[in-house]
Formats: structure tokens, sequence, C-alpha cells
């Protein structure tokens, strides 16, 4: 896996195809997330009433910072919201960009309010409106990447590796002091790279109410209910 991917990738299922779609992902991080959702979705189906999968479909989009515990060796920022394919087959959409532990600067999630705004507005237009699959990975190359904080000190350089991964894009990143993440102030300071806690928390472009959620360990069924199935012991 690269140190630092250049855009965003993105797998699972949407209302504008007949079955799984993916875009920019190695194979062993779709196997990673496909194994946690089809799980997942087991769970789900497993209720003993079927409230758990009506409020599959009703779910909001999440963001997500996970660190590279449990992810093989790499942060993830993104989103994840429940979706379809065409003939309404239940698979969640995934959106994420991945980092090198080692690459990583608590300045990216500082900086990403827009990167996530940006995301779930895409997902929107997916999975609730309806838009083309290519229409729908245009929206999401044109979403800029969150950018680490810069030094005082401008480099002899006069570049560094996300100027070149950003280079055309229109959005330019604001100064640090100003690029606190609106949706969960602290979280730079709380998130760990190299650790096995990530956090979620509801992204809103649909109009959800804000929820943050810090899971420990392996991603696992316990939370994909968290997130997806509202059941009661979680209201």
């Amino acid at each position: 896996m690269n140190d630092v991917t250049a855009q965003l990738g993105w797998y699972g299922k949407i209302p504008a195809s007949g079955d799984f779609v993916h875009r920019r992902l190695p194979r062993e991080l779709i196997a990673w997330w496909d194994r946690w959702l089809q799980f997942g979705l087991a769970a789900v189906k497993q209720a003993p009433n079927d409230s758990a999968s009506r409020s599959f479909a009703t779910a909001p989009i999440w963001n997500f910072a996970i660190p590279s515990g449990p992810s093989g060796g790499a942060v993830q920022l993104g989103c994840l919201a429940p979706s379809r394919d065409r003939v309404g087959r239940a698979y969640p959409l995934c959106v994420t960009w991945t980092v090198a532990a080692a690459h990583y600067d608590a300045g990216m999630l500082d900086g990403a309010t827009e990167f996530y705004r940006k995301i779930g507005a895409g997902i929107l237009s997916a999975v609730r409106h309806g838009c083309a699959t290519e229409q729908f990975d245009r929206e999401l190359l044109a979403v800029p990447l969150p950018c680490a904080a810069r030094p005082s000190v401008a480099s002899s350089s006069g570049s560094d590796i996300m100027d070149i991964l950003n280079a055309g894009r229109d959005a330019v990143a604001a100064p640090l002091s100003s690029r606190e993440l609106a949706a969960w102030p602290e979280l730079s300071l709380c998130f760990n790279p190299s650790s096995h806690t990530s956090y979620w928390w509801t992204n809103q472009a649909d109009g959800a109410s804000h929820q943050t959620y810090i899971h420990g360990g392996a991603l696992n069924a316990a939370l994909f209910t968290r997130l997806f199935a509202s059941l009661p012991a979680w209201r």
C-alpha cells in the first residue's frame, strides 16, 4: 500500500449499478472491508425481528478515522453509508483515503471538515438521488484531500508530498488556526494513528443528528450494529 494515496478510493453498492462497484482500492483493502461488512450484515439479518434490517436503510452516513492497528498498517479517513444496488440488495458504500501511520499528521484531521462534507454530499447524491457511477466518481475525485500542518518557515524545496497530491484542485488549505475539525474539535488530539481505537461520527449531509462513537479493537458485528441497526440497547 502506498504511503499516502493520491486520490479517494471507494467500494460497495449504489442504486445506479446492479452489483458491487469499486474504484482505486487495492484488492486486499477491499477484502478487509468486505469481511467486516458481510459479517455485520449477517448479524443484522439474524436479529429476532426485522426492525434492524429496516433501520439499516435509514441509518446515517458515518465519518470515520481508523488507525493502522485494525486496518492493516494504514490510517483510513473517510465515510461509510447504508446503500443498495439497483435491485435493492443492501450493502454499505465505503469511501476511504489511506495514509501510512508514519506519514500521518494531526493536521490532516484538523483540516478535514471540507473533506468529510464533500464526501457526504457525494454519497448522498449516489445513494439517495441515484446519480450514475461515473458522476459519483467524478465528485469524489474533486474532493480536496486533508493537508498536514505546514511548518512556520517554508522549506527550501518549496513543496511537499501534500502539495503534489492536491495539485490542480480548486480548494486551498486554510491556515491551521482556522482548520479545526468542526464536528469533533478535539479528535486530532485523541486519535493515535498506531493504535486500535477507531472514531466514528455522523456526517450530517443527510440531516442526521450529531452522534459520536469510539470503538476499541477490530471492527466487529457490535460496531456494525451500533452504526446501522439502531437496536434498543443503543438508543
